[in-house]
């Protein structure tokens, strides 16, 4: 992986059972992208001791942690970068996020990261949040390259009762045998806390993945920690003999939460021995959301601003990249933005341009360069 030179490849042959040699730089990798939501650069516990995250912790440990990975200032910014490839001034996302009822979303001529994928045999399969349209069914997920999806379309909603306002809006969508799409409203699913159902979904996913042979990608888009901040007690707990601030209790444990999924989404993507051959990112999509929303607080110390500025408090996002068997642990400073990861994923899933895909693929110029 290029990353500026600053990652070292590693070209080692991963010996298995019976010495039988594995060369994974040949084999197209399973991609899982993790986005957080508002999460600050110094909101996680290897940046920050006073939050409890083991599971990114040891994640981070593993791979190699990114020291200047760059994002958009404001999530719908971003997400559409992550996607597109391109920078929101390009795609007409540099403005604002997409607030409920407006008609207008990530525009359907940009070719997105899944479009791609599927025409390298990938299967694409999105949970959480998407916020990058739902006027017309054109802009959702399954219209985009996406197999399927779980969560929810708009930008926020309550963790439990999966509303904002008086709209509900959790839901799971697929293809039924005939094509048809399924848009089905998960009301069976209120009063569950969000992070922990998509922990759920995602264990139950993965027991469905390793029995197919192709490839596949999942963006996994985390609540967490965007308001409004509500959290089973059991989360706060484990906050309450150290810190002494409520609200900060909260936000912690919120953090924990998400912290807690990944380690079950990790734990049963080996259980289903899917990790060998699997790439992790992890990012957030802005700076932490600092003092803006009822004083609970994030933290981008060392830096200043948070979501919505362009100092680098609101652009840095803490990040990593997990991939077992292709990257040595470590730290990169190479410089890195969110469009990046669409080249370079379509460059994994092309064996660096060896591979040809089902139908030519036609994008508008990209922004992002590929990073490996």
């Amino acid at each position: 992986m290029k990353l500026s030179l600053h990652i070292v490849f590693l070209t080692l042959l991963l010996l298995l059972a019976g010495n039988e040699a594995v060369d994974y730089s040949a084999k197209q990798p399973n991609i899982i992208y993790i986005l957080s939501d508002d999460l600050g650069h110094a909101d996680v516990g290897f940046t920050n001791g006073n939050i409890q995250t083991p599971n990114l912790n040891r994640l981070v440990s593993e791979g190699v942690q990114l020291d200047q990975h760059y994002v958009q200032q404001v999530c719908t910014p971003t997400r559409g970068a992550l996607m597109s490839g391109r920078y929101p001034i390009h795609t007409g996302l540099q403005h604002e996020l997409i607030f409920p009822g407006e008609p207008w979303g990530l525009p359907t001529d940009e070719t997105i990261i899944p479009q791609i994928l599927r025409q390298y045999n990938y299967s694409n399969h999105a949970v959480g949040k998407w916020h990058l349209g739902m006027h017309k069914w054109s802009f959702t997920p399954l219209h985009r390259g996406f197999d399927d999806f779980f969560g929810y379309y708009l930008g926020s909603q309550n963790y439990l009762t999966h509303r904002h306002g008086k709209g509900f809006d959790l839901r799971s969508n697929y293809f039924d045998k005939t094509g048809k799409l399924v848009d089905e409203l998960r009301h069976d699913l209120d009063g569950r806390y969000s992070t922990e159902l998509y922990s759920e979904y995602m264990q139950n996913l993965f027991g469905k993945l390793k029995t197919q042979e192709n490839p596949f990608f999942v963006y996994m888009a985390f609540q967490n920690v965007h308001a409004p901040h509500k959290i089973p007690q059991h989360y706060i707990d484990r906050y309450s003999y150290y810190i002494s601030d409520p609200k900060q209790q909260i936000f912690a444990a919120m953090v924990s939460a998400m912290d807690e999924a990944i380690g079950n989404i990790t734990r049963s993507l080996e259980e289903n021995g899917l990790d060998e051959n699997t790439i992790i990112v992890f990012s957030s999509d802005n700076g932490g959301n600092v003092n803006c929303v009822h004083h609970y607080t994030s933290s981008n110390y060392p830096y200043r601003g948070g979501k919505r500025a362009l100092y680098e408090g609101g652009i840095k996002s803490p990040s990593f990249i997990w991939a077992k068997n292709r990257l040595s642990p470590g730290r990169s400073s190479a410089l890195i933005h969110v469009t990046d990861w669409l080249p370079t994923f379509w460059s994994l899933a092309s064996l660096q341009g060896t591979l040809q895909p089902n139908q030519p693929i036609q994008t508008k110029p990209l922004d992002g360069v590929d990073q490996w």
